[in-house]
């Protein structure tokens, strides 16, 4: 690849005097050569005065003694001299012109010169403004690696000035893991083996992050084609990179969650398989009693209570996504709404030994949707009792200002404090769910539906001390806040 200069501030000036300079040596030849012709002439007269005096006494004398052959003779003489003139004025005229020639040509070669002059300018002028407010970062590279020449985009990449890369090496910046492989491609293209080369590397920015960029290097040769220098194109791509990280987050949460669902819905369904298996053999031979029959229905339909909660979790997330999960508030009672979640969940409470304890007021009026907030509510609780099974499970309401307060406390294994956020996100638990089932949807579900009614939901205490999660609602209802009563759940 043939390409311009990076010194090329210096052989503009260069091209610039060959003009002048062609216009100086050519006016200097016409004038020595005039100069010459003019000696010439004056030369020539001089001979012919010069003559003239030496035949004067010669001629004299003839006139005397023949002066019909002095007649002859002056005649002989005077057309010679014409002849001389004329060809003296002709030889004058010829060098006239060639000296008129010779002008016009340097003048001819300096008007060249000149618009050469300029068209080199403007090409320069629009190859440096190309150069220095391209988009992408372009730099001249040494052979040794060594900055020639940087654009700002690129300085401005890395965190450095122009004047500062210019005395360090594309190595001093590039991530480690990456120098090696980089090395490799550059003697590739010294080596005419490649023609350019693109990829993906971390350079080091003088904060000391790393940031992800797409290069592309192509080697420049000089007119021998020998390897000059190498011209590097840098796009900035660590917001791709980012996106491409949450891709693969995501990817992995999904394949996660499908590892953790299939777990989640094979498990009900086989216990209930074996429920029902085990009713149909006891039909088969006559022995099933009725207390036994009982008994396996009940357990088939917790079964399927489960299967059915799991299964509404997933409607849930779905509507959500699209923007389909709406509350409808109107005047109820918030003590009655989280009062039937607690009562929907005794059984769930039983069964794991734990106890719900309530201190919730007769009644607070509230503009909710009180079915959401039961929900919301009871997948708090549920979560409370998953993780805090076998101690006591505390759930109060109080009134605060306008805004009515429920708290729920567990005495389980509490929540480490750099995933209190994390855990409100769908698929997202504080444990592994290998030590404990479910989705981990439901505090995602809870959260977008109170974050629909207004108010807000967080998780304080430290691990091994169990965990206390307040909700805050509204009692106006999402209107007191600036709200829209019915608005969507927000999925952000």
């Amino acid at each position: 690849m043939r390409g311009v200069d990076p010194n090329w501030a210096a052989g503009g000036p260069r091209v610039a005097r060959f003009g002048p300079m062609a216009f100086l040596v050519l006016s200097l030849a016409a004038v020595a050569v005039g100069a010459a012709a003019f000696g010439a002439l004056r030369e020539a007269a001089t001979l012919d005065a010069v003559v003239s005096a030496e035949l004067a006494p010669l001629h004299d004398e003839l006139r005397t003694t023949a002066p019909a052959l002095a007649r002859a003779h002056d005649e002989a003489l005077e057309a010679a001299r014409s002849q001389l003139a004329g060809s003296i004025h002709a030889a004058s005229r010829a060098l006239l012109a060639a000296v008129a020639v010779a002008l016009a040509l340097a003048a001819g070669a300096f008007a060249v010169a000149r618009r050469s002059v300029r068209a080199l300018a403007r090409s320069e002028s629009r190859y440096r403004a190309a150069f220095e407010n391209a988009a992408i970062g372009i730099a001249h590279v040494g052979l040794d690696g060594r900055w020639l020449r940087v654009n700002h985009r690129y300085a401005e990449m890395l965190g450095y000035t122009e004047e500062e890369l210019r005395a360090l090496r594309f190595q001093d910046l590039t991530h480690p893991e990456d120098v090696a492989e980089n090395e490799a491609r550059g003697r590739r293209l010294a080596a005419g083996e490649d023609e350019l080369y693109n990829v993906e590397k971390r350079y080091v920015r003088r904060d000391g992050r790393a940031t992800w960029v797409n290069l592309t290097v192509a080697l420049v040769r000089d007119a021998a084609g020998r390897p000059s220098y190498f011209i590097s194109a840098a796009e900035p791509i660590d917001r791709r990179k980012a996106v491409e990280d949450e891709l693969r987050d995501a990817v992995r949460a999904r394949d996660e969650f499908l590892h953790v669902a299939s777990h989640e819905l094979r498990t009900p369904l086989t216990s209930l398989r074996l429920q029902l298996e085990g009713l149909q053999i006891g039909a088969a031979r006559g022995a099933a009693s009725p207390e036994r029959i009982a008994a396996k229905a009940g357990a088939a339909l917790r079964q399927q209570a489960r299967l059915a909660r799991l299964v509404d979790e997933l409607l849930d997330v779905s509507r959500l996504d699209r923007g389909e999960l709406r509350i409808a508030p109107r005047e109820a009672d918030l003590a009655a709404a989280v009062r039937a979640a607690a009562e929907r969940l005794e059984d769930a409470a039983s069964r794991v030994g734990s106890t719900l304890r309530l201190d919730l007021p007769e009644a607070l009026p509230a503009r909710i949707d009180p079915d959401e907030i039961e929900r919301a509510v009871g997948h708090v609780l549920a979560n409370a009792l998953k993780y805090g099974a076998g101690k006591p499970v505390d759930v109060g309401l109080v009134r605060r200002g306008e805004a009515g307060l429920v708290v729920v406390r567990d005495r389980g294994i509490g929540v480490d404090p750099s995933v209190r956020e994390r855990i409100f996100e769908r698929f997202e638990r504080a444990v592994s769910p290998r030590n404990y089932g479910g989705l981990g949807l439901g505090l995602f579900v809870a959260r977008r539906v109170i974050e629909a009614h207004g108010g807000r939901i967080a998780v304080e205490d430290a691990p091994g001390e169990g965990a206390t999660f307040r909700i805050e609602l509204p009692l106006g209802g999402p209107e007191a806040l600036g709200g829209e009563a019915g608005r969507p759940a927000s999925t952000g």
